[in-house]
């Protein structure tokens, strides 16, 4: 149990560096996003088709009743990406995670519109809580599109409700095997992301750039959610959620020290309303 936690607790801390790479990757959202599921997808196949040569016709076999869902699935995931990495770039770390952690709270609202799933008071007064936190957070410089800070704010949001999208859609597809789901998803979400990177951007990029992208498809796709999928199988669902809170607070860490971006007491007060939201619906369950 011990190492199964450890596996939980490093696969957080390490997914809560994101952001410090994406900052010094030199690349857009778009850009950076493209780059991880493409790197990402390809170290899945180099992985598994070394093994068995075979694999990609068996992964392909099984997804393939509900092809589009997992197809639906890449997208949101690319695009989750794309917002959470343009929301880093736009805004300080802190604010963008934080409000991007509201995720586990959209989660609550999409089940109880797309699931059918009960909605009870207890979790309306916890989806306010946390919709006041992001409030809190995202309205202490002032709301206007011309504000680079504020932009970043929204690109988190807009992350957040793609990352819950990711979720809600993960339960349709349960029965698919982890490896397969993870390996198409990547791919989906490449062939999705092309022909925008290549429109608005081109797919020009600097060896230094592709060197910290590299470094983002290794370790924290690949390895991170490796030893992530290790440590489920060890540690409880409810357990893990509870070290999933590693990941934003870490976060925070990691730019306050490397970056010297002190949370404001908004940034503060409405984060902990997000986080103490999702933690109280976690215990509710």
């Amino acid at each position: 149990m011990m190492y199964g936690r450890a596996k939980v607790i490093l696969s957080m801390a390490i997914w809560g560096s994101v952001g410090i790479f994406a900052r010094y990757s030199n690349l857009s959202g778009l850009k950076l996003a493209f780059y991880r599921v493409l790197l990402g997808s390809l170290i899945f196949l180099v992985l598994y088709t070394f093994k068995d040569p075979g694999w990609v016709k068996k992964a392909f076999s099984e997804i393939k009743p509900k092809v589009h869902l997992v197809f639906l699935l890449g997208a949101v995931l690319g695009l989750n990406w794309v917002f959470f990495f343009s929301a880093v770039l736009y805004t300080d770390i802190a604010k963008a995670t934080l409000i991007y952690y509201l995720a586990p709270i959209i989660v609550v609202m999409f089940s109880a519109i797309f699931l059918r799933e009960e909605i009870t008071t207890r979790r309306i007064i916890l989806i306010s809580m946390a919709l006041l936190g992001a409030f809190i957070i995202g309205t202490q410089g002032g709301i206007s599109l011309k504000s680079k800070d504020f932009l970043g704010m929204i690109f988190a949001f807009l992350g957040a409700l793609f990352y819950a999208s990711v979720t809600i859609l993960g339960r349709y597809l349960r029965d698919i095997k982890s490896s397969y789901l993870t390996f198409f998803q990547l791919f989906f979400a490449t062939l999705i992301l092309f022909p925008l990177v290549e429109a608005f951007e081109g797919l020009a990029i600097s060896l230094y750039s592709l060197s910290v992208v590299g470094i983002i498809a290794v370790v924290h796709t690949s390895f991170a959610l490796l030893i992530y999928m290790d440590g489920l199988k060890e540690v409880e669902a409810n357990e893990v959620a509870l070290l999933s809170y590693i990941d934003p607070l870490s976060a925070v860490i990691y730019a306050l020290v490397i970056f010297g971006e002190v949370p404001t007491i908004r940034t503060i007060i409405g984060g902990s309303l997000i986080l103490l939201a999702s933690l109280l619906d976690l215990k509710s369950r």
